[in-house]
């Protein structure tokens, strides 16, 4: 990978990726009338922070480095509301990686290909149940609702 690609992969295919997957679950609790939700993107120490209607979104100073949606509602969820929240996240992905191999078929480029194949990874590996300290993937959500954890 020459430097170009990699700098493009850190400056603009991750933020991107990661808002991406961010926002779907953002779009999976707006669709269950969420009554508030949190947006975070990178970490480290905070850069902005903004609200677009009722949604607070927080940049951190490293934005390519993960980020996290949360919500909140009156009543609480459902599990199957918890499950469909926590897919909303990597089916966005695979969604936008999907659309993006037509435009990349049509016009192909190792940029267009890294955004898509990074968008890729984000949908699989979130599917993978794991935790690592306070953190854990979208399919470890779904396999503790399932498990009534």
């Amino acid at each position: 990978m020459n430097i170009s690609l990699l700098l493009y992969l850190l400056v603009v295919v991750a933020p991107i990726g990661t808002v991406l997957h961010e926002a779907g679950h953002i779009i999976g609790a707006k669709s269950l009338n969420a009554d508030r939700m949190r947006l975070t993107i990178g970490s480290g120490t905070i850069v902005s922070t903004f609200f677009i209607r009722k949604i607070q979104v927080t940049i951190r100073a490293i934005f390519f480095l993960g980020g996290l949606a949360s919500s909140e509602r009156e009543n609480m969820y459902k599990p199957y509301e918890r499950i469909w929240i926590a897919l909303c996240g990597p089916l966005t992905n695979g969604v936008i990686a999907f659309i993006l191999y037509f435009l990349y078929k049509a016009y192909p480029s190792n940029y267009l290909l890294l955004l898509i194949l990074f968008n890729l990874w984000i949908a699989i590996i979130n599917l993978v149940p794991f935790r690592f300290k306070e953190k854990q993937s979208d399919g470890y959500t779904i396999v503790e609702v399932l498990t009534n954890k």
